[in-house]
């Protein structure tokens, strides 16, 4: 019997030209009103809109959105779900993450860490580091020639808290020592106020690190947002702190958190941008991403396409080339990659994240191993634990979050989106309907409309 994807979506572009999008394959094509009109009508199953003799039919078929053969996208999925177990064999954690303590010495409003856990200044030992430089060397040593067929580096991420508070220098200096032995790349998540007490280490070692800083806006935004314990801003001291990284040839990635607070003053974060020149430095790429509310009890948190429409309206540029590089985000992130013709990962997202694609483990000062960051210091959902003797993983747990995808979920099983989604956030499953193999949809449907009309429709009416 015939029949149509689910996976397909349509979008008028102008004149009597349609774009149509086959969400499962990547496929993008561009049809007719008339195409179109028998595209709806046989996908509602009236088989008779488009006869085997249509051309249309076979240029459908050859492009992966008509079947005739019985169950034949039955069959396509489950060949992608048998080279995504291969990948899943295949691949190994790329990604270490760090942290040395949960203490901070800010008191960030929209923190997903507890202020708990900020107070309690528990410091990882020197063995327990030692334990998971070890592991690394291991995991190096048995995919050597994965890593060196792909072009591809092992990386750290120093996190916290803040990672670089001064009781953490032997941690961290540990950490740089050997990533750069052992040609490992180094990210440092940090605050950005206390670099003067690190700075020796961070010139020393700066071919193999970047220094991950957050600016949330002009003075003004920001002071009330990224702030100190005893309740005073930030703002001058991280400008000052981050003129002297460039100045100290040290690679920054600029990070903006974005919420509703703060969208519509990117403008004035521009001019700040400008103004000290960082737009011009090889040395500062700004990025934006968004505050994330996993309890959905924030009234100033966005959703996906509130956050793209904002970013559009402020000057955001998917090619790069605007003031704010890209954005790191689940559904803008991968719809970038999805509409790059570049691009040679658009083929099926079929885990929502890094904590559930076997690519990153974070160990804590407790002891325990999580796959997802938001857990580490927190005593729960581990998949593993680490002491002076090892690394161990619980096999149940481990499974459990790194093979949780689209194949696996079911109310994705007949989602048109559910390939350029990944499943939806695990955490929000976990929170707020207490398992993982339920879910919490992303903003993905609103997202992917709002990214073709607003972005990838006004590309194409330039050419058409």
């Amino acid at each position: 019997m015939t029949t149509f994807t689910k996976y397909f979506l349509l979008y008028r572009i102008k004149d009597d030209n349609h774009l149509l999008i086959n969400t499962f394959t990547g496929a993008l094509d561009i049809v007719d009103d008339k195409a179109a009109k028998q595209i709806e009508e046989f996908s509602n199953g009236d088989l008779s809109a488009i006869a085997p003799s249509d051309p249309l039919f076979n240029q459908l078929k050859q492009r992966g959105y008509l079947f005739t053969e019985k169950d034949g996208e039955k069959k396509l999925i489950a060949k992608a779900k048998a080279y995504d177990d291969f990948l899943y064999d295949q691949s190994f954690c790329g990604e270490f993450i760090i942290l040395p303590t949960l203490g901070c010495n800010l008191r960030c409003t929209y923190c997903f860490e507890d202020n708990d856990q900020h107070i309690n200044l528990k410091e990882m030992s020197m063995e327990q580091l030692h334990t998971i430089l070890d592991y690394i060397s291991q995991v190096k040593k048995e995919n050597h020639l994965k890593l060196k067929n792909k072009n591809q580096k092992l990386k750290i991420r120093i996190f916290g808290g803040e990672p670089l508070l001064p009781k953490n220098r032997n941690i961290v200096e540990e950490i740089l020592r050997f990533s750069k032995a052992n040609d490992i790349e180094v990210n440092i998540v940090s605050n950005g106020t206390l670099i003067d007490f690190y700075m020796d280490l961070l010139t020393e070692y700066r071919d193999v690190l970047n220094i991950q800083i957050t600016l949330d806006g002009q003075k003004e935004i920001h002071d009330c947002r990224r702030i100190k314990a005893d309740g005073s801003g930030t703002f001058d001291m991280i400008c000052k702190n981050i003129n002297k990284l460039i100045a100290n040839n040290i690679r920054i990635a600029l990070r903006v958190n974005v919420d509703a607070d703060n969208i519509n003053g990117l403008p004035d974060l521009y001019k700040i941008i400008q103004e000290n020149g960082w737009d011009k430095s090889a040395h500062i790429l700004p990025y934006a991403s968004p505050v994330v509310d996993f309890s959905s009890q924030s009234t100033t948190t966005l959703e996906e396409s509130e956050l793209l429409d904002g970013l559009i309206r402020n000057g955001y540029k998917t090619d790069g080339s605007g003031i704010i590089k890209f954005v790191v985000s689940p559904c803008i992130g991968y719809l970038n990659q999805f509409f790059n013709p570049a691009s040679k990962n658009n083929f099926c997202k079929t885990h929502y994240c890094g904590a559930t694609s076997k690519t990153e483990l974070c160990f804590s000062p407790d002891g325990l191993i999580t796959s997802c960051l938001t857990y580490s210091g927190k005593g729960k959902h581990s998949i593993g634990h680490f002491d002076e003797n090892g690394v161990y993983f619980d096999k149940n747990s481990y499974d459990k979050w790194t093979k949780r995808s689209v194949f696996n979920i079911p109310k994705c099983k007949e989602c048109k989106y559910a390939f350029v989604c990944g499943g939806g956030c695990p955490i929000k499953a976990l929170d707020q309907n207490g398992s993982m193999d339920d879910t919490v949809c992303s903003d993905i449907k609103n997202t992917i409309d709002l990214y073709v009309k607003k972005i990838i429709i006004k590309q194409l009416e330039k050419r058409l």
